[in-house]
């Protein structure tokens, strides 16, 4: 196909059956080469490069990847960061790359840097860039991972694997891409570290912000990106020419972040094509590593040189997609995907104008994008301005993040009783997280134990060690002082709640035994006339070590601790007074962001309330951060009270359960005779019926479902729905306001609008309706040929499809025929019954 038979494919040429590839990665600029260490063949060489548009410049002084770009803030941010991409693979679909060159890593295996990869365009396992034009993806691989100190890569720890798609004449197909970008899906994990991105300096003759019809690619990129993998493109070099907005292909696939160059100040390149998606990056002048036969060859294997172009632009943004994936792992992020690093960069990318298109477009700025990603320092950095934690009673955890290389973090504690403090430090596998020492302290591995005493506070530092960021946790435990006092105690037994009532604690103690029958916490209170002498509580495991303690002078104790299913623990009460009441509760189980709620075999009232409170039987527990409850009623007649809150809500009832969402909390709840939920907002409840002759209840605010053996009921809801389908002689009964109310009949669909609430019952074989005061109407839409209808003085009875509806209190009837060919017969009938409702 030529060019004048399609005028979409400019430029475009194509061999007898595949699409021909131009290195759209070939320097667009200029080449720079340091004549100083060349000798005149070499330099004629290069000279000899020019129908390449590689034009020698030996004027022009080259910038390294990180030197001269400051505002990518990209050597500082590395060291703030601790981040150099070890860990992640780099796939590098180019001209191959000249593995033997130092600064990556001397050789090609799983021993090197280079661990892999496969040559496409003369079918065998070695990738290696040895064309008589090549150099291109050996450049474009230093600017990933080149390990030299003075021309280092954006990841210098990252290894990378070698693709080649071009021939020695610099000839690339789509087929040999095609299957590259396959090669990457299948072997992605064959490696000691996964391969994380793909970078493709490569292009076809095309500008447009959409895909050319003959887009071959996508089907690969979207498998990549569905990976996970991130994958940086060349935006292309031909804005000169199209002097428009618009991206090279691939660059212009959904699936891949499009590179755009900037020059040492930040300004996009003259040459560099551009739209709204590109990100732009360094590609002027950029000194990186090219094969030793480049400059014809010498022992030395360290050769550089520099080039031009979105193809050197692009590997910065790999490079840069590396470190970003580091950070989100060392911090605990899932998931991370081509999207999230994409969005991430332009979030925080900086704006450039250019005014050939009178446009912004988003320049990274590494620094800032990792930056993000650490977010504010959650604990003071000296011991001096260390964070309060709280007391350490038992069990304390705190959780944070060393968001630098020299950060350290300290936190203040207050120690509740006399004995031993110790303290686990755990973190991510790079995170290296140290103890900062202090005097009292003795450090061994990662755990830190010191004496304490109580109601004093002391302070202890977590440092990252100097290697990277991450996040820690500390598990911080309190082991009284050995006490082992003589005790001679009395058995309550295997508990999940009991009221003991008038007992009287004289001689100044008395000791109690108890069992958990379920896994979660463990409450016990003790309530009295403070006037009447004061007593204190303590609990302890079955070793007689303190686990918990309550001195309050209020005339209530509790205490809360986390217990196994048939712990036993041993109650002190302290002090004297001759009428004591307990109340010991093990029915909450809280669990990260999960409650689970049980109740006894009695009679039970459990109610929640969305601001995160729950009472089990007069017994309060908080319920921040839980966003997932159940709540199991278990035995006896019990009862569960429902309060929402300033969201909208939506409970689905059903014979003893009930089913509540929000946008952030679900409750499940079963077991429960009586179930009430308590609305607000613009709430809504849906009431399914039992087997059985159920009733259905409802007007304004107010609806409510009984049958046998439960009776479910919302109050302050805007939408209601009653279902029967569950079988049974099921009836409703519906009450309109002191306003003007209307009655939507359809056989045995009725909705009721009503004061601001809508009400609709379905499937009730009979409905009857009160209109209440106000001017209230009927809307019946006939859906039987032949239904039977009596109204007269605001009374009336309608029978469709054996479903009846009975109403009072009516003013006005209003018909709709479901058919044009209802017989006027039929119509006369129904006329004549309207018209008498509203008569009398």
């Amino acid at each position: 196909m030529s060019r004048s038979e399609d005028a979409g494919f400019r430029g475009w040429r194509f061999e007898t059956f595949e699409d021909r590839l131009a290195l759209s990665a070939q320097p667009v600029a200029d080449f720079w080469y340091d004549t100083s260490s060349q000798s005149d063949a070499a330099a004629q060489s290069i000279a000899e490069l020019s129908s390449t548009s590689i034009q020698p410049l030996t004027t022009v002084q080259p910038l390294s990847t990180a030197e001269g770009h400051g505002w990518t803030d990209l050597a500082a941010a590395r060291n703030q960061y601790g981040l150099y991409g070890q860990g992640q693979t780099v796939a590098i679909i180019d001209s191959g790359i000249a593995y033997d060159q130092k600064a990556l890593g001397g050789g090609f295996g799983t021993s090197y840097k280079v661990v892999g990869g496969w040559d496409f365009a003369e079918n065998d396992a070695n990738p290696y860039d040895d064309g008589p034009a090549g150099f291109h993806g050996t450049h474009v691989s230093g600017i990933v991972g080149s390990q030299d100190s003075k021309y280092s890569g954006v990841a210098p720890d990252v290894d990378l694997v070698g693709l080649r798609v071009f021939d020695d004449q610099g000839n690339g197909y789509f087929t040999w891409v095609d299957q590259a970008l396959q090669w990457v899906h299948q072997h992605r994990n064959d490696y000691e570290f996964p391969i994380t991105t793909v970078n493709l300096s490569l292009g076809t003759e095309w500008n447009a912000n959409t895909l050319p019809q003959w887009a071959t690619l996508e089907s690969d990129l979207k498998q990549l990106a569905d990976d996970g993998i991130f994958i940086a493109v060349a935006a292309g070099n031909s804005f000169k020419q199209y002097n428009s907005p618009g991206l090279s292909y691939p660059a212009v696939s959904p699936y891949v972040t499009p590179v755009a160059s900037v020059d040492a100040s930040g300004n996009l390149s003259s040459f560099s094509q551009r739209n709204q998606n590109v990100l732009a990056a360094p590609g002027e002048k950029i000194t990186s590593t090219v094969p030793d036969a480049f400059y014809g060859g010498d022992p030395s294997k360290n050769d550089w040189g520099a080039a031009s172009g979105t193809s050197m632009a692009s590997p910065y943004v790999a490079g840069a997609s590396v470190l970003v994936r580091e950070a989100m792992q060392d911090l605990g992020y899932s998931n991370i995907t081509e999207t999230t690093i994409d969005k991430l960069f332009h979030q925080t990318a900086d704006k450039v104008f250019d005014s050939v298109t009178n446009a912004n477009y988003d320049r990274i700025n590494v620094a800032r994008a990792l930056s993000s990603l650490v977010g504010a320092d959650d604990y003071g950095s000296t011991s001096s301005a260390a964070t309060a934690v709280g007391n350490l009673t038992t069990k304390l955890d705190v959780s944070g993040t060393i968001g630098s290389t020299t950060d350290q973090d300290y936190f203040r504690f207050t120690a509740t009783a006399t004995g031993q403090a110790s303290f686990t430090l755990t973190g991510g596998q790079q995170l290296g997280a140290t103890w900062e020492p202090a005097a009292g302290e003795q450090i061994v591995g990662h755990k830190l134990t010191m004496n304490v005493v109580a109601g004093q506070s002391y302070v202890v530092g977590v440092g990252g060690g100097g290697v990277t960021i991450g996040k820690y946790s500390v598990d911080m435990q309190l082991t009284p002082a050995s006490t082992t006092p003589t005790i001679n105690p009395i058995n309550w037994g295997t508990i999940d709640q009991r009221q003991i009532n008038n007992i009287a604690v004289t001689g100044g103690d008395a000791w109690f035994q108890v069992t958990a029958s379920h896994s979660g916490r463990f409450t016990a209170e003790a309530f009295s006339n403070q006037t009447s002498g004061n007593v204190d509580l303590e609990l302890y495991d079955s070793h007689q070590h303190l686990v918990g303690s309550s001195s309050g002078l209020t005339g209530s104790e509790r205490i809360d601790i986390d217990a196994k299913a048939g712990d036993t623990f041993f109650l002190h009460v302290k002090g004297n007074n001759s009428d004591v009441d307990f109340r010991l509760t093990n029915l909450v189980s809280i669990a990260g962001n999960t409650a689970r709620v049980s109740g006894t075999t009695g009679n039970d009232l459990v109610q929640y309330q969305s601001n995160g409170q729950i009472a089990v039987n007069g017994v309060n527990y908080s319920l921040a951060g839980v966003t997932q409850i159940s709540i199991d009623g278990s035995g006896g007649n019990d009862t569960l009270t429902l309060s929402g809150g300033n969201v909208a809500e939506t409970i689905v009832f059903r014979p003893g359960s009930a089913d509540l969402n929000s946008a952030t909390t679900h409750v499940i709840a079963g077991g429960f005779e009586t179930i009430q939920f308590i609305g607000g907002n613009a709430d809504r409840a849906t009431f399914y019926d039992s087997a059985a002759n159920d009733v259905f209840e409802a007007q304004a605010r107010f609806a409510r479902m009984i049958g046998p053996g439960f009776a479910n009921s919302a109050t302050g809801v805007q939408y209601v729905q009653a279902i029967s389908s569950a079988g049974g002689n099921d009836r409703a009964s519906l009450t309109g306001s002191d306003g003007n109310d209307v009655l939507g009949v359809w056989a045995g669909s009725r909705t009721l609008s009503s004061a601001g609430t809508q009400i609709g019952a379905s499937g009730f074989q009979f409905v009857q309706f009160n209109g209440g005061g106000g001017f209230d109407y009927i809307d019946y839409y006939a859906a039987d040929l032949t239904p039977s209808i009596y109204g007269r003085g605001g009374y009336g009875d309608i029978i469709d499809q054996a479903f009846e509806t009975q109403f009072s209190g009516v003013e006005m009837m209003l018909a709709r025929v479901r058919t044009s060919q209802r017989l006027q017969s039929d119509l006369a009938a129904l006329d004549y019954a309207f018209q008498k409702i509203g008569r009398n």
